[in-house]
């Protein structure tokens, strides 16, 4: 399973499941866990079956047959299959045993490639645009309520979520999110509290707006609205959990994640080329990455694009649980992956207290490596992360920040000199 086909059912089962799922009983058709398995997302379910014509993790039912599943008509509330339509070659008739073993008013999450490579499992015989889910409902009399081609290759994923008949509506805006208390309990280790910087954080970005001068801004993860004060233009806020106490006349807030912004929102709601964005969301890499990509779309091409806690100042600040106040995550990591992959860009390492800036500049809305690459990039970055869940091994634990930027080697000291020659060179 790759990283945007998890992200994707994860969307299904957000957007389309109560909340209270401990009483759904749900089959997993091809649910052998190859690079991870969808069973970690309904850890709290009753039931989960997981269907495979060969014995492996996560598989609970050989099937001698992909078109014969042993189970009474009505049995399931929910379906889920994932990159195993390809490689059936009567994907029609599977759909059909779908329809028979889901109870009325169930639903079926389906997702299968548009693109990408011929890979063998033991056959590989179709790829399937958005005409295929509305045929496939067409044929089984089962409704397609939302269906969406991901973008992200080298698959390309096609999503589809089908109900049996029931009264679920497709979900055309970003559902809210519960908030749960932030931790920010103090560590106990020495120096992991460490905070450095020539200057502070807002008082460079006070500097960056100025020197810019943006039409529109766009600020992801603005919690109690410090740095979203700065923006004096068209701006946008994006944050699930905002705790703003004023009030922002130029701002639009969208209490969304970002990536329910960018799927259901942006399009209509950026206006026109952004000229500055900040990054200061969640702390986890593959989410910082996926905002990069997001925004640079939308971005001028002499835009700048800042991304907040990239330096580290202890590794206890780096872990991706968090376990200190102050704390980075592995940020890091993704600055890293962004500079391997789009070498074309001008990154700049800024000392900014507590934990440093990163500014992007040289951007290209229309590059597509990222894109294209997404999949192969964030299984190295993200490596085996659904199968330590599956049995019971602790996750993969990334490695220590470089002690290069603990030290701040290769950090600027964000002077505002130094910020115009770095944001408007030749304009300094």
């Amino acid at each position: 399973m790759h990283a945007s086909s998890a992200e994707n059912m994860e969307r299904c089962v957000r957007w389309y499941l109560p909340d209270d799922r401990n009483a759904l009983k749900i089959a997993d058709l091809g649910s052998q866990s190859v690079n991870g398995s969808y069973r970690e997302l309904f850890s709290g379910a009753d039931a989960f079956v997981g269907f495979d014509l060969e014995a492996g993790p996560g598989v609970d039912v050989v099937l001698d047959s992909p078109y014969d599943i042993p189970e009474e008509d009505g049995s399931f509330d929910l379906v889920v299959s994932g990159q195993m339509l390809e490689h059936c070659a009567h994907f029609w008739r599977v759909a059909s045993e779908i329809e028979r073993i889901l109870k009325p008013g169930g639903l079926a999450f389906l997702i299968a490639p548009s693109a990408g490579p011929i890979h063998r499992y033991p056959v590989d015989c179709y790829r399937f645009y958005p005409d295929a889910w509305r045929a496939l409902a067409d044929w089984t009399g089962m409704r397609l309520v939302h269906v969406w081609m991901d973008q992200r290759g080298p698959w390309n994923d096609l999503v589809g979520v089908f109900s049996k008949g029931g009264e679920v509506a497709q979900i055309k805006s970003a559902p809210r999110m519960d908030c749960p208390p932030i931790e920010d309990t103090p560590s106990a280790i020495e120096g992991a509290e460490t905070v450095k910087g020539a200057r502070g954080y807002l008082e460079a970005l006070e500097d960056i707006h100025e020197i810019v001068e943006p039409r529109r801004y766009v600020e992801i993860g603005v919690r109690k609205g410090s740095s979203l004060k700065l923006s004096e233009c068209e701006s946008i806020g994006v944050d699930p959990c905002p705790a703003l106490g004023d009030s922002f006349e130029n701002v639009r807030l969208f209490e969304c994640t970002s990536d329910d912004f960018f799927f259901f929102h942006a399009k209509d709601a950026i206006s026109g080329p952004i000229d500055l964005a900040f990054i200061d969301g969640m702390h986890l890499s593959e989410f910082v990455v996926r905002d990069f990509m997001n925004i640079e779309r939308f971005m001028a091409p002499d835009g700048v694009i800042l991304i907040d806690d990239v330096l580290p100042n202890h590794p206890i600040q780096a872990r991706r649980e968090r376990e200190s106040r102050v704390w980075t995550g592995d940020v890091w990591r993704a600055v890293e992956l962004i500079a391997e992959n789009r070498p074309d860009l001008q990154l700049t390492w800024l000392d900014t207290a507590p934990t440093g800036l990163l500014a992007i500049t040289g951007l290209k809305p229309k590059n597509s490596a990222l894109w294209s690459r997404y999949n192969p990039v964030m299984r190295k970055l993200m490596a085996d992360n659904f199968a330590p869940m599956l049995d019971g091994r602790p996750g993969p634990t990334p490695e220590d920040p470089p002690i290069k930027l603990i030290d701040r080697r290769e950090a600027k000291r964000p002077t505002r000199d130094v910020l115009k020659e770095i944001l408007r060179p030749g304009r300094a």
